[in-house]
């Protein structure tokens, strides 16, 4: 299993869309490259954290086998977690966090905050970015669990060769083939 500083920086990396939003949103107000800038660099850094953060997981956590039983496809679930923490920066005037930083701080760290308490860290926009699905799937035992991978489940009876990233999340240690 991942630790702590492992899950904080994927729940971190679920944050990079307001990040970009953020610097599009100063560059349409014709601020200079040095204010949205950041904010872009910043998004840009998080996607190859959360990229970086999978990939040595898959190499570095200890393998198990699972069999896959029942299995449903839960990409749809990314769209959710976008367009809620984004709708109501949409309806801001201002998103440049710097005439009232405490406002966007305290935006970022309620998202934060709900994703790490809700464990829902999987359902990162920015994983669907760098290539991977979400699954709720069944093993032989009958439990629900939540995998992650880079290919596309599509037969019951699959092994997947995976490790735990957290309680009832895996990810599939397999790429596309």
């Amino acid at each position: 299993m991942i630790n702590n500083l492992a899950r904080f920086l994927l729940v971190a990396t679920s944050l990079a869309p307001i990040l970009g939003a953020v610097a599009i949103n100063q560059y349409s107000q014709g601020k200079s490259w040095q204010d949205w800038s950041v904010w872009l660099v910043a998004g840009v850094l998080l996607v190859f954290i959360c990229w970086g953060v999978l990939e040595y997981s898959a190499k570095a956590i200890q393998k198990q086998q699972l069999t896959i039983e029942e299995f449903d496809t839960e990409d749809r679930e990314v769209l959710a977690f976008p367009v809620a923490y984004l709708l109501p920066l949409l309806s801001s005037k201002d998103l440049s966090f710097s005439g009232d930083w405490m406002t966007g701080a305290y935006v970022l760290v309620i998202i934060f905050w709900v994703i790490t308490h809700s464990g829902a860290f999987h359902f990162n926009p920015v994983m669907g970015l760098v290539g991977y699905h979400f699954y709720r799937v069944k093993n032989s035992q009958g439990l629900p669990v939540v995998i992650i991978s880079k290919r596309e489940i599509t037969m019951r009876g699959t092994q997947l060769n995976i490790v735990k990233l957290s309680r009832n999340i895996y990810l599939d240690t397999e790429k596309q083939g």
